[in-house]
């Protein structure tokens, strides 16, 4: 992967604003999107579980840009939703979310974490596969929008992929 791939098309298509924004990207498995983002000027944090940790670094490493980071090396953190999300600050300005809409059982872990990183006005986009079978749709339909203002921006019909823009409701 260079930092000129297609992955993160929609924050390009958008002009979402990267360049030194702060960001965190929940879940961020082999890191594509948030090292996209950090290519653009992003001023990155990476997090998954404990055991991914590792194959996610060593992608940040592969990938750095032969000129360097535009602003710095983008941090790679665990983080357990719902569990140690409050080691976190609250002061990001995007939040993201690239598929990681497996269990329902994680879904109120989710909500929580988020509802703690976008506290003050922060953005999230969220892209998911919607898989009925793993209750995608209900937890953006449903579940979400409790505590979250929740606007499809994007669908892809050929891949059942939605983006969704996603912000704390003022009286949470």
């Amino acid at each position: 992967m260079t930092c000129r791939s297609g992955s993160g098309g929609y924050l390009e298509e958008q002009s979402v604003e990267l360049r030194e924004q702060c960001i965190i990207e929940l879940g961020a498995a082999t890191g594509v999107v948030g090292i996209l983002a950090a290519c653009l000027g992003a001023v990155l944090t990476l997090t998954d579980l404990p055991t991914v940790l590792p194959q996610l670094q060593a992608n940040v490493s592969a990938n750095r840009p032969s000129s360097g980071w535009p602003t710095s090396l983008p941090n790679v953190l665990p983080l357990s939703w719902g569990e140690d999300h409050m080691d976190f600050s609250s002061n990001w300005d995007l939040v993201l979310c690239a598929d990681i809409m497996y269990l329902p059982e994680t879904f109120p872990l989710l909500k929580e974490t988020l509802a703690h990183l976008c506290k003050n006005g922060t953005v999230a986009y969220l892209s998911s596969k919607m898989r009925e079978e793993h209750e995608t749709p209900g937890f953006f339909e449903e579940y979400l929008p409790r505590i979250c203002n929740v606007e499809l921006v994007q669908h892809d019909d050929d891949q059942n992929i939605n983006i969704y823009k996603v912000s704390l409701k003022k009286d949470q």
